[in-house]
Parts: structure tokens; sequence; C-alpha cells
């Protein structure tokens, strides 16, 4: 295995990880539990960079690492959105009124199954696409949404931690530090969805022929031409 697919393997092995430290909040851990897995999903995050440049640079790009590589980033950043729910509504009420935390919550909620399901369902498009051999390039919607959903995934992360020492000390400006972070990462997420939206219609409008019945039919045709000629 060479070391972009090992790097990639890394990513997938560091996950749960991430997820341990999100849940392990025992005694004087559980003020900086959380800092320690934003480190961990930056660390994760980067290998997702790096693994790919270095395939593209020494020219080491391989099935495995196509599908792996995917599959892997898809993971990190779905456990991290699912956990943000959890961490969301473990601790976004001492922060906020009852009822702003209660609005919070159900509309990270829908953030995270909007982005999840775009990302399942652009697994699928890419799927099609690639056995009509079209080519889907990322676009800038989609840069936009990666980046805007992994900045949004680390700045909300970070505020729990800052709202438990601040709480234990009794420190306003903490829990003031803790409710921007949870606003800024809030507003990152729904910048996430609204790209995730737009970038799949987008997506649809460029490449009809993916989800063509007709272009599947003309496939299947062709296929049975080249068997006619293949047994004469």
């Amino acid at each position: 295995m060479n070391i972009p697919n090992r790097l990639t393997m890394a990513r997938m092995f560091l996950i749960p990880v991430y997820v341990a430290l999100v849940f392990i909040e025992v005694g004087t851990f559980k003020y900086f539990n959380d800092f320690l897995a934003v480190v961990v999903f930056g660390v994760a995050a980067f290998t997702d960079f790096l693994d790919g440049k270095l395939a593209r640079k020494w020219n080491m790009v391989t099935d495995f690492g196509k599908l792996f590589d995917s599959a892997a980033d898809k993971l990190l950043c779905g456990s991290a959105l699912i956990l943000l729910v959890y961490v969301f509504s473990d601790v976004v009420d001492p922060p906020f009124a009852d009822e702003a935390a209660h609005a919070f919550i159900i509309t990270l909620t829908v953030f995270v199954v909007l982005i999840i399901c775009r990302e399942l369902f652009m697994t699928a498009f890419r799927s099609v696409a690639a056995s009509r051999n079209i080519i889907i390039a990322a676009d800038m919607p989609g840069k936009i949404k990666a980046a805007a959903q992994m900045f949004g995934i680390v700045v909300i992360m970070a505020a729990p931690d800052f709202m438990q020492i601040g709480l234990a000390r009794a420190s306003d400006a903490l829990v003031t530090v803790s409710r921007v972070l949870f606003i800024v990462g809030f507003a990152l997420l729904a910048l996430g969805a609204v790209m995730a939206v737009v970038s799949c219609v987008l997506y649809i409008v460029k490449y009809p022929g993916v989800l063509s019945e007709k272009a599947e039919r003309i496939s299947e045709t062709t296929h049975s031409d080249e068997s006619s000629e293949e047994k004469k």
C-alpha cells in the first residue's frame, strides 16, 4: 500500500478516535475533550488534502485510492455532522434561552440531513455518470459547501469547552465566546446546506444525461449491438 493510500486509511481510523473524544466527558477531561476532538478532526481533514496531492504528484493514483478516499471523506464529515447535533443539543441550553436553543437544534438537524442526503445522492449520481463515461468536475458551489462545512464543524466543536470552562469559573466572557462560536459555526453550516442544495441542482441541470432513461436505453442498445458483432 502506497503512502497516499495509507493516509486515506489513517483518516478512517481517526474517525472512531474523534467520536470517542466527543463522548468522553469525565472529570477535568470534559474541559478539553472537544478541543482534542477538533485537533483530531483537523488532522484527519488535512490527510484528505494531502493524500490526493501526493497521489497526483507521485503518480500513485489507484482504484483503491479513488474509492476509499471518497468513502473516508464522507465517513469523516458524516460522523462529524451527526455528532454536531448531539453536541449542540447537549450544551446549547446554557448560552441560549430554551426557545432559541430548541430552534437552533431543529434547524441544525435540518442542515445536517440536507448535507448528508446531498452527499449520498451525489455519490450515486457520480457512479451513474462514470458508468456512462461522463466526467463530472467539481463546481464552485460544491467547493464552498465543503469549506463551509469543514470550518463550521471545527468552530462549533470548539465552543462547548469554552462554555464548560466559563460556567466552572463563572466567566461571562468565556460563555460569550462560546455563544459567538455557536452562532458563527451555525452560519457556516447554513451556508454549507444552501450550497449543498444549489450545487446538487446545478449538477443535475448541467449533466441531464446522467438521469436520462433515454441515455440508458441507448447504452443498452449499443452494448447489445456490440455483443451481436462479437458473436458474428
